[in-house]
C-alpha cells in the first residue's frame, strides 16, 4: 500500500470583490498525494491551482477543511513544526525574477536557506552545500558571483529549483514552473526536475495550465475546474479515458 504524504480534506477558500460579493476559489477540494509520485495538477488559469498551492505551502490559510502532512494538521503547528514543515515542504513558482532577489548575488539566494535552517556549521560548509547543488542543476561556477538581472530566464528558473532543493525536501510544489520558458528550455527544465526527483527521493505537486506538460511528467492527473477537482487517474487512463466534459475539452486542445 502507497504511503500518503500529503492529504488536503474539504479545503475551501474564498475571496470577497465588490459589494458583498465572494468567489470560491477553492470549493471543498479533497485529494490525497503519495510519497514518490508526481501528482499533476491541471487546470485553466483562475481555476484555483494556486491558490490551492499557496494553502499547501502554509502562504494562505484555509476557511475551512484540513491540510495533512504526513499525517499531521498544519493548522496547529506551532513555530518550530512550522519551521520544520517549511524546510520539508518547498515551492518553486513561476515566474524566477520576481521571487529573487534582484540585489543579491546567486550564491546568496541559494545559501539563505542553509542560514535560515542553521545548515552548514560554517561558511565553509554552506558554500560546500552551494557548489554541488550549482553542479546538480548544471550552473557554471561564476554564476555564483552573478546577479539575477545576468543570468536568463532559464538559469534563474534553475536557481529557484537550487534554493528549494539545497534544503532537501520531501515535497515539492511546483506551480507552473516552467510556463514562462520557451519550448527547448522547458523540456530542459521538466527533465531537470525529473532527475532531481529520482536522486533525491522526492514527492512532486505538479501545476499546470499547460495538459501536454503535466503529462509528461505526472503518474497522476487531477483536473481543477471552479475550485473542484472534477476528474482523477493515473496519467495513462485519463489520456485514453477522460470522462468529464472540461478533461476532454482540455485533452482536445493539446492535441492529446
Amino acid at each position: 500500500m502507497m504511503e500518503t504524504i500529503l492529504e488536503c480534506v474539504d479545503l475551501v477558500k474564498n475571496f470577497s470583490y465588490g459589494k458583498k460579493q465572494t468567489l470560491a476559489a477553492v470549493d471543498g477540494l479533497s485529494l490525497s498525494i503519495f510519497k514518490g509520485e508526481t501528482y499533476g495538477l491541471v487546470g485553466e488559469s483562475g481555476s484555483g491551482k494556486s491558490t490551492l498551492a499557496n494553502m499547501i505551502c502554509a502562504l494562505k490559510k484555509p476557511d475551512s477543511g484540513k491540510i495533512l502532512f504526513k499525517g499531521q494538521d498544519i493548522s496547529v503547528f506551532n513555530r518550530k513544526e512550522m519551521l520544520e514543515f517549511r524546510k520539508k515542504v518547498q515551492i518553486i513558482f513561476q515566474d524566477p525574477y520576481a521571487t529573487l532577489n534582484p540585489k543579491h548575488k546567486i550564491g546568496s539566494i541559494i545559501e539563505e536557506g542553509l542560514k535560515i535552517h542553521k545548515i552548514g556549521a560554517s561558511k565553509e560548509e554552506r558554500r560546500r552545500l552551494v557548489n554541488e547543488m550549482r553542479t546538480l542543476i548544471g550552473l557554471s561556477a561564476d554564476s555564483l558571483e552573478k546577479l539575477p538581472s545576468e543570468l536568463s530566464g532559464g538559469q534563474r528558473q534553475r536557481v529557484s529549483i537550487a534554493s528549494a532543493m539545497i534544503l532537501r525536501p520531501e515535497f515539492v510544489i511546483c506551480d507552473e514552473c516552467v510556463s514562462s520558458l520557451d519550448v527547448l528550455i522547458q523540456a530542459q527544465i521538466l527533465n531537470l526536475l525529473k532527475g532531481m526527483q529520482k536522486s533525491l527521493k522526492l514527492t512532486y505537486f505538479f501545476i499546470s495550465h499547460n495538459l501536454n506538460v503535466v503529462a509528461y511528467m505526472a503518474d497522476r492527473i487531477g483536473v481543477m475546474y471552479h475550485g473542484k477537482i472534477v476528474e482523477e487517474k493515473p496519467t495513462v487512463e485519463l489520456l485514453k479515458n477522460p470522462e468529464h466534459p472540461y478533461t476532454k475539452k482540455l485533452l482536445a486542445a493539446a492535441n492529446l
